[in-house]
């Protein structure tokens, strides 16, 4: 079987960016309007003539917004499946409750749920694929669209032609007519003959997508630029090469600048940060974010402005909340990014005698588990390799009962492990860069009323692990998320 001209450039796009591998399972997204339907039948030609063995599944997001006619596509999708001899997957939601549920307009709901079905219908078929039909036309109104609502300079890169279906997973979307044009699709779909579904609200001028689609672009192409979709794609290429650099140096900077990082916290060394130039301090940020699964959506200019100018300000730390759940306070030339909000409790604990062994609530924080081991069953080389910030183990010989727990005190004092003569706990927290505001959140054993365990600070001298140690007490605070 012999590719007609359009699937063999499509071929030859899959190929030079390595979209899909022979044997691969795909998901396509199929919703029956044009673009798609070329999109499957062009695979599952390539399919054949190359002898791929890729296994399609057809895939269809019925959202119950167009009444009949969305039921009509729904059956048009699965016919078609039937013709291809390929299997079909098909689910309904109702964007509109949603789209009321979550607040969020209709447009976002449906794209939310279609990724959401992709991801569904990917890990059900065990697939690494899903192959959507985004064209070349889809890409330059993306980056009007960005232009209008307001973007970076990633921003204008427009559509990647592959990217991870969600964060953190192996499942690739891609998009294998990315660099064919509507009308190419329109006159291979007449060529064979094949035909498709018209969605009649994408004729609409109700949706700014739509406007600009249907108004604003044949107006730039009439009284501007007849080639102005061409000349998108060409700044959104420009700068996809300009980024690429970009971003390398700004992961760079990141690595250096990052003082701890946790699951769903960042600290950041904001002395060095400041003196990297302003374009690679605002894509470190937007690195940051990335990392931490932050919607990138939620934070817009005005947001960055506000980390900037918080960053340079000298005084005392301030703190503030953002959208996506992320807080962020800057302190002793260290910005702190947190997810969560500012009015979780950080109420000073109360004294409590600690359950030896056993687990104690310590509420509002988290709990803390006390364990006791032979050491004949401990490793202590195994437990420096895999120890977490919030554990603990002192010699359980060494301790005078009861222990309790609770929050710290003016003039608390401690003998760190490893270091001669006593110290502030005050001081320590300074030493450490440990923000005001975090203080009271830290749980510190005491024996008769003295620290002995202060959690990811240090343990005191006089209950350290030794030679002669028979008994193991082992702490570990579990704080609750938020």
């Amino acid at each position: 079987m012999q590719l007609n001209k359009l699937a063999f450039e499509v071929f030859n796009t899959i190929n030079k960016y390595n979209l899909i591998k022979p044997n691969d399972s795909i998901i396509v997204g199929v919703s029956g309007g044009p673009d798609s339907v070329a999109l499957i039948k062009i695979l599952h030609s390539i399919n054949s003539a190359k002898g791929l063995n890729l296994c399609l599944f057809v895939a269809h997001l019925n959202h119950q917004l167009r009444g009949k006619s969305a039921e009509d596509d729904a059956q048009f999708v699965q016919n078609l499946s039937k013709d291809l001899s390929l299997p079909f997957i098909l689910k309904s939601v109702n964007i509109q409750n949603i789209s009321s549920q979550i607040k969020r307009s209709v447009e976002e709901t449906a794209r939310i749920e279609r990724y959401k079905f992709f991801m569904e219908a990917s890990q059900s078929h065990n697939a690494a694929i899903v192959a959507i039909g985004h064209t070349a036309d889809d890409n330059a109104e993306t980056i009007l669209h960005r232009i209008i609502r307001g973007t970076g300079v990633l921003g204008l890169e427009g559509i990647p032609i592959s990217r991870p279906l969600n964060a953190g997973t192996t499942v690739q979307l891609v998009r294998p007519l990315l660099f064919t044009w509507r009308n190419e699709i329109v006159e291979y779909l007449e060529r064979e003959r094949l035909v498709f579904r018209t969605d009649e609200t994408n004729y609409e001028a109700i949706y700014l997508r739509n406007k600009i689609r249907l108004e604003l672009i044949p107006l730039l192409e009439k009284q501007y630029n007849p080639n102005i979709k061409k000349t998108l794609l060409q700044l959104c290429q420009i700068l996809s090469t300009n980024n690429e650099y970009l971003v390398l140096e700004a992961k760079k900077i990141l690595k250096d600048s990052v003082a701890e990082s946790e699951e769903d916290s960042c600290i950041i060394n904001t002395h060095f940060l400041a003196k990297q130039p302003k374009i690679l301090q605002f894509l470190v940020f937007k690195e940051i974010l990335n990392v931490m699964q932050i919607p990138l959506k939620e934070i817009n200019y005005e947001h960055y402005k506000k980390i900037f100018e918080e960053i340079t300000k000298p005084g005392k730390g301030r703190h503030f909340q953002l959208p996506g759940k992320l807080y962020l306070w800057h302190e002793h030339g260290m910005l702190h990014l947190k997810k969560g909000f500012l009015h979780e409790p950080h109420i000073p604990l109360s004294e409590i005698t600690l359950k030896v062994p056993g687990t104690t609530p310590l509420y509002p924080l988290g709990q803390l588990v006390a364990e006791i081991l032979d050491v004949q069953d401990f490793s202590l080389e195994t437990y420096k390799k895999n120890k977490i910030r919030d554990e603990e183990i002192i010699d359980l010989q060494k301790v005078t009962m009861p222990l309790s727990v609770r929050g710290r005190k003016d003039g608390d004092i401690i003998s760190p492990l490893g270091i001669r003569g006593h110290k502030k706990l005050k001081d320590l927290f300074i030493d450490k860069k440990i923000p005001v505001k975090e203080r009271d959140s830290i749980p510190i054993v005491a024996m008769n009323d003295l620290p002995i365990c202060v959690f990811g600070i240090c343990i005191d001298n006089r209950v350290k692990v030794t030679p002669d140690t028979k008994k193991i007490l082992k702490l570990t605070f579990q704080r609750y998320k938020y």
